[in-house]
């Protein structure tokens, strides 16, 4: 009897080594880190003239409106806002090109969906909508896991 009790529990290990295993079981995370840091460059530059491109927009309203109030100078006021007009449009094109950029993450996803309810960037919304499908399938497709936060110490 005792020899059929191993030949059963060997029938059922058997069995588990057959019997395919669910698709989270096989996440290889090395690789999906490794092809999430692929993309991290890209998205850092197209972040980065974003950044500027913002930064030169605010720069331009700030001069218009010191030469407006301040100088009490209008000529040097329409010429800076017209500087600040042209910036408006390279941050809607940077803005443009960072969304055609792959995302980093599930956050670059949302900003994606922010940033294009802008009605005056240069990209449809049909485009947008498939960037943003692709996105999240390669982020569907290469999971990493968290490793659990350590506690920090708190001084008392």
């Amino acid at each position: 009897m005792s020899a059929s009790v191993k030949t059963k529990a060997l029938a059922a290990f058997v069995q588990q080594c057959l019997d395919p295993l669910p698709d989270a079981v096989l996440i290889d995370s090395h690789h999906n880190k490794l092809m999430r840091q692929a993309q991290r460059l890209p998205w850092c530059k197209a972040d980065a003239v974003t950044s500027l491109t913002r930064a030169e927009t605010d720069y331009w309203q700030a001069k218009s409106i010191h030469a407006m109030y301040v100088l009490e100078d209008e000529d040097r006021s329409s010429a800076y806002f017209d500087e600040r007009m042209l910036s408006v449009d390279r941050n809607r094109q940077a803005v443009a090109d960072q969304i055609r950029v792959p995302a980093l993450a599930l956050l670059a996803v949302q900003w994606k969906r922010e940033a294009a309810k802008d009605r005056y960037l240069p990209i449809v919304a049909d485009e947008v909508a498939k960037l943003v499908a692709a996105d999240e399938a390669f982020l569907a497709a290469h999971p990493i896991t968290k490793q659990p936060r350590r506690k920090s110490f708190a001084p008392l």
